[in-house]
């Protein structure tokens, strides 16, 4: 009993030093690049939070979106299409903790759901189709850490879909950060 007592004892004062030492979560927001299939999507966002459970590890929740439009000409007919992928994700990140916290890699996996999004047009003519699967991130980064509450996220990453023909794809994150 009294080991058992020390233990918490000691949990106690490392976890309370550990909260006074840290912020207690981030905000971040900015642009994400996706390549799939050989394809770029090249317009998109991401918004994440974090709430900070130690010096190392957050919990984080994440929603992103990229976007593809083209327009091609076939034998004089002309095609538009769109294409948009959606993902609702949360999980877990991992920060180094370094001395120099101006620059502070992290490495994160994230589970959730993807969305992707496809229509099609031409002479008239269109066509949609929406399909919702399993998703999984796996990503690492680093946050640019200013002398006060504001920051910069730079992050690379894998995001597979578990749709019955699968996908990878590659993405890149850059935001603003956000302290809290």
């Amino acid at each position: 009993m009294k080991r058992l007592a020390t233990l918490a004892l000691a949990l106690l004062v490392m976890s309370s030093g550990t909260a006074l030492a840290q912020d207690t979560g981030d905000f971040s927001a900015g642009y994400r690049f996706l390549r799939t299939d050989g394809v770029n999507f090249g317009t998109g966002w991401y918004v994440d939070v974090a709430g900070h459970v130690t010096e190392v590890v957050s919990i984080v929740g994440e929603v992103a979106g990229t976007y593809k439009s083209f327009s091609e000409t076939f034998q004089g007919i002309t095609v538009e299409a769109d294409a948009k992928l959606h993902t609702f994700m949360g999980g877990a990140r991992l920060r180094v903790p370094v001395e120099n916290m101006s620059l502070a890699p992290f490495g994160q996996i994230l589970f959730g759901v993807g969305n992707a999004r496809g229509s099609a047009s031409s002479g008239g003519v269109s066509f949609s189709d929406s399909q919702t699967d399993g998703a999984m991130s796996l990503s690492g980064g680093v946050d640019v850490n200013g002398s006060g509450a504001l920051g910069l996220r730079v992050m690379a990453g894998w995001l597979r879909d578990f749709s019955e023909d699968g996908g990878n794809a590659f993405t890149f994150s850059i935001g603003a950060k956000f302290g809290f």
